[in-house]
């Protein structure tokens, strides 16, 4: 049985953070590892950067009420894998995707129930031993730490840009994680153009220099997102994948290994 690390991905909304998580869970899966990805942002982009279309998978929160009552008749070890089956995709490289959902009409209410159940379906992953990394993209913004899905979690991955508006985002996220007992904290800077904007990013944030990244601006990210392509297929020798290369060195000392 492996040892599951937990990741959470956080951030103000378009800070590539779906670019930045699909390439890594890619790049750990290529190298073996067993790896599960929970989309939890609304937005449900995640799914079809693997070349998933959404709409070909069940989501989380278009089928909580029967989740909800199988969940409370029979219990999560007796029916996590049935609900992980139903609700989820497996791409060519192995990642297994589970894509929340968004509220479907208006005035429909919050997503807590569907939150809920992503929490129990985490603690359902890690007792079977199965994966070796499971990764949350998080809603934009701090809001998902605020309901505690994240609570256990080994890092929280905060994705900013080298903005004061960004940072500001960030910090309120990193907070949060820490109030929640996150183990501890890595910081990407995506766009940025010099060294100096991982630097300050990392002061406005508030994390060490040396548990920051940055992700240089690349045409090369532009070009593979505009024509449906993998970055790490499309464009194996680009500055970004560089880059996103010694994020996923970092995490991995964040995590332990």
């Amino acid at each position: 049985m492996s040892e599951l690390k937990k990741i959470i991905a956080t951030g103000k909304g378009g800070v590539e953070k779906t670019t930045t998580l699909t390439t890594l869970s890619l790049l750990w899966a290529r190298e073996g590892k067993k790896v599960i990805v929970f989309d939890t942002d609304p937005s449900m982009n995640l799914a079809l950067s693997y070349g998933i279309p959404y709409d070909s998978m069940a989501t989380i929160t278009e089928d909580k009420a029967d989740i909800s009552e199988n969940l409370e008749e029979n219990g999560i070890d007796e029916v996590g894998q049935d609900i992980l089956n139903d609700h989820s995709a497996v791409t060519e490289d192995g990642v297994r995707i589970v894509i929340m959902g968004a509220i479907e009409h208006g005035g429909d209410g919050c997503l807590c129930s569907a939150i809920s159940v992503i929490k129990l379906l985490l603690d359902y992953v890690e007792k079977t031993g199965e994966y070796d990394i499971a990764i949350v993209d998080s809603q934009a913004g701090p809001e998902i730490l605020g309901r505690g899905l994240a609570a256990s979690f080994d890092c929280n991955v905060v994705l900013s840009e080298p903005t004061s508006k960004s940072s500001e985002v960030s910090r309120q996220v990193k907070k949060l994680a820490e109030d929640l007992g996150i183990k501890d904290t890595v910081l990407i800077v995506n766009k940025a153009d010099a060294e100096s904007d991982v630097s300050f990013t990392a002061q406005m944030v508030g994390v060490e220099p040396y548990k920051a990244v940055g992700v240089f601006y690349d045409r090369d990210v532009v070009k593979a997102d505009k024509e449906g392509l993998l970055l790490v297929d499309a464009f194996p020798e680009s500055v970004a994948l560089g880059n996103l290369k010694n994020a996923k060195a970092l995490l991995e000392k964040c995590i332990g290994w």
